[in-house]
């Protein structure tokens, strides 16, 4: 069973693209576990869309009355530094990730715009065409801290976003081998200005677990199955040791159930990756599981 973290390990690909150079940060085995700007290589990893004639945003210090400090402060990525966003705008910046595996991205941010007109949305897509889903409609993934369905913004077509005020939020996205995908940030406003702030983010965390799930444990004497999962789970144990208790939790360690039970259910639970620790009268074994 392997374990590694990553951010951005980042191979700088130039492929054209509409005449324009794409950067692509494909992300492997990165030592450091946090985007969080300070470091200027940071900057490298996203790519802000100069094909946009009046693209806002900016990598730097916040200085604005609602947007004066970063999450990790000094830097953010943020919708121009100084000025609050002028109308009429569509601004975006990408990455590129490629994981084999269970992987986590998070980041935090905050946003202060005119609810339901201007706005951020996230999309994907994958390959090097220019066709993009919003992310909610993205069934690999799964999200948390995200806006719903009916959260639209009427400057970028009524697609769903983020809209409105906020205090900082930590949103996540889960997906398991995420394979050369595109995650696209644009932030738009209409014709009428608020003098509203935009979209500010921090401290972007690109996590992969490794978890082998198709062959969690298979050199040892428990045996766990189905895995992935979308309800129930069996442990099995070799005819020399015996089951004592099973202990699920969450991946930040959270202990979210203590069982004596060897089929657990797990339909209750969120969508995500799970720990579980099998205690036996022999020793302690810890695997991942996946419920889908």
């Amino acid at each position: 069973m392997k374990k590694f973290y990553f951010l951005l390990f980042c191979i700088l690909t130039i492929i054209k693209s509409n005449g324009q150079d794409t950067i692509y940060s494909i992300a492997y085995n990165f030592p450091q576990p946090i985007s969080n700007f300070e470091d200027r290589d940071t900057a490298n990893y996203f790519y802000i869309d100069s094909t946009q004639a009046n693209n806002i945003w900016q990598i730097g210090i916040p200085s604005k009355i609602i947007f004066n400090s970063a999450y990790s402060v000094p830097i953010a990525i943020v919708t121009d530094t100084l000025n609050p966003y002028p109308n009429g705008n569509t601004s975006s910046f990408e990455f590129v990730i490629k994981s084999d595996d269970a992987t986590f991205i998070s980041f935090w941010h905050r946003f202060n715009t005119d609810s339901l007109s201007d706005g951020g949305v996230i999309e994907v897509s994958t390959g090097l065409d220019s066709s993009w889903i919003n992310i909610i409609d993205d069934l690999q993934l799964t999200l948390t801290n995200f806006y719903s369905s009916s959260s639209t913004i009427s400057s970028n077509n009524n697609n769903a976003g983020f809209t409105g005020n906020s205090d900082w939020i930590h949103s996540t996205i889960y997906g398991y081998g995420i394979d050369f995908k595109r995650f696209r940030f644009t932030f738009t406003s209409d014709n009428t200005n608020t003098n509203k702030e935009g979209w500010m983010i921090d401290n972007f965390d690109f996590t992969c677990l490794g978890t082998g799930i198709n062959d969690v444990l298979a050199n040892s004497p428990i045996h766990i199955f189905p895995n992935p999962t979308s309800n129930f789970i069996s442990v099995r144990l070799d005819n020399h040791i015996q089951f004592k208790t099973a202990t699920i939790k969450d991946i930040t360690g959270k202990i979210i159930l203590t069982t004596s039970m060897s089929s657990i259910d797990l339909s209750k639970f969120q969508s995500g990756l799970y720990i579980i620790e099998v205690l036996t009268d022999k020793s302690n074994y810890v695997a991942y599981i996946l419920r889908q």
